[in-house]
């Protein structure tokens, strides 16, 4: 029970200075925030952050897994496609990461549009290629190597995918997430299949 307690509070002043970064990179960019602004906002004590972080780019990285594991790797039968002949497998499906995109406008905002934070957006990308990749073997012949490396294949599909995220945040979310995510596949699928030389209606 009190391990319980202890999480609780630790999970509580980690949202508060992720929150409160945040907003600070919203308000005036990432490279002008300071720890000290940072404990300000999130009314805390300095020996409070450092009991948790290193710096304000570890607050940043922070849980940056977790949130992009959950949004791509959550739901499997989101990546396979409902069932249907007329259903196109997915590599990647996009429309959970448009979808949380929406509801934290703010978060991905300052992720995407705001200054600064290339290290964060290159951690993203490395998680999107992952998947990708290991989406892409699943639907290979066994034994076959693709006419394209996979890295070329996850680096353009994830590259497009941050690109149209940001014209989307830019523009102020235009349409709902379930049309990006269509747009997404309509747009980049097609050229990806023929270059694995699949036919994506033969794949299970």
């Amino acid at each position: 029970m009190p391990n319980k307690k202890v999480d609780r509070r630790v999970q509580r002043t980690r949202q508060l200075l992720s929150g409160a970064l945040m907003g600070l990179i919203v308000e005036k960019g990432y490279d002008s925030v300071t720890v000290q602004d940072i404990i300000d906002r999130a009314n805390l004590g300095r020996s409070t952050f450092y009991a948790h972080y290193q710096d304000k780019e570890d607050l940043l990285l922070s849980g940056i897994d977790d949130v992009v594991h959950s949004l791509i790797w959550g739901d499997e039968a989101l990546s396979k496609g409902e069932p249907g002949k007329d259903t196109l497998p997915r590599i990647l499906s996009t429309e959970p990461i448009f979808r949380h995109a929406q509801e934290e406008h703010q978060l991905h905002k300052a992720i995407f549009v705001g200054r600064g934070l290339d290290m964060m957006i290159k951690e993203i990308q490395q998680h999107l290629c992952s998947h990708i990749e290991e989406q892409i073997n699943q639907y290979l012949p066994d034994e076959k190597s693709p006419p394209v490396e996979l890295s070329v294949i996850s680096n353009y599909l994830a590259g497009a995918l941050l690109t149209l995220l940001v014209w989307w945040l830019d523009n102020n979310m235009p349409y709902p997430p379930e049309r990006m995510d269509a747009l997404y596949q309509e747009l980049s699928m097609p050229g990806v299949w023929a270059v694995l030389e699949i036919n994506p209606y033969s794949v299970n």
